[in-house]
């Protein structure tokens, strides 16, 4: 949040922190300033199953959804802060008016549907979701084929796949080796690649550095390096900044996780971002003079 802007994505657990720990006039003053943006998502990314003959048809969906409707968690937050019905529901309705919804592009749906049909993707996608249970399982010489494709009477495009490494004999075969309650089937590895696509779409469109479910991570590696190699040259540098530019202070997040510090402590720090940032941006990455600046501007705080 000091040296950019940063985009947060609210959930039901999220946003209940942000209402408990941060002043709402603060909020106000840091999305007026541009030093943050509040966002939640509002569509989901699911499975349309139709079954033809023997087979089970599988295929994308992009559906708006009640699920992530954060309004009732933030009237939650506030009237336990506050105690009072009345109050709770105004502070709620002011938090709500920072909140933008984030929603997938208009052609995702699209998208997605041209992936369901690339059979080298799905193949290279099938291999990581399969050594995620096995990861000894030599998949060398996996195949997979897109056996059928057929509209449903809905609407919805569904496809049957085939493999020479069939995810129900891999169930039978190595049952002791999978986790309680977990087994592998199409549905479940056409939702992963996809829900991962849809990590990547979002981060596209904001020009972000990738945040995504651990789960989800070996599928987008296996999709564009590239985007996976800024996720690993921001920790290098967060990292380097770490140990050369702040070698005396202590880590912010666990500091006001622990409840050693509040998140208004920190905000007499945040406060002098803008002063900070227009000071950045004539200077080159000079880690000794940061280091002088990091000095001056906390000193007393």
């Amino acid at each position: 949040m000091f040296y950019n802007k940063t985009d947060f994505l609210l959930d039901r657990f999220s946003v209940v922190q942000f209402v408990k720990s941060v002043d709402l006039e603060k909020l106000k003053e840091y999305t007026l300033a541009g030093i943050i943006s509040l966002h939640y998502q509002n569509s989901a990314i699911g499975t349309f199953q139709f079954p033809k003959g023997k087979g089970l048809g599988i295929g994308p969906m992009v559906t708006k959804s009640q699920a992530f409707n954060i309004s009732q968690y933030v009237n939650q937050g506030y009237l336990e802060l506050l105690g009072n019905k009345a109050i709770a529901s105004k502070k709620a309705d002011e938090f709500l008016e920072l909140c933008s919804p984030m929603e997938y592009t208009d052609a995702f749906q699209d998208d997605l549907k041209s992936e369901c049909e690339d059979g080298h993707l799905l193949t290279s996608q099938l291999k990581i979701y399969i050594s995620s249970y096995f990861p000894q399982l030599d998949l060398s010489s996996l195949q997979l084929t897109i056996e059928d494709k057929f509209d449903t009477p809905f609407g919805q495009s569904v496809y049957i796949y085939s493999s020479n490494f069939n995810p129900d004999e891999l169930n039978k075969k190595y049952s002791s080796l999978l986790p309680q309650g977990h087994s592998l089937d199409w549905t479940s590895f056409l939702l992963s690649s996809n829900e991962s696509s849809g990590d990547l779409n979002i981060a596209s469109q904001y020009s972000a550095e990738l945040f995504t479910d651990v789960r989800h991570y070996p599928f987008i590696q296996g999709r564009v390096t590239e985007l996976v190699n800024k996720v690993s040259k921001s920790e290098k540098d967060i990292s380097i900044f770490q140990d050369i530019v702040l070698e005396r202070y202590k880590p912010v997040r666990e500091v006001i996780n622990s409840g050693e510090r509040s998140f208004q402590k920190f905000t007499k720090i945040l406060d002098k971002s803008l002063e900070y940032k227009k000071w950045s941006a004539g200077t080159e990455d000079d880690l000794s003079l940061l280091s002088q600046y990091y000095e001056a501007v906390t000193k007393g705080s």
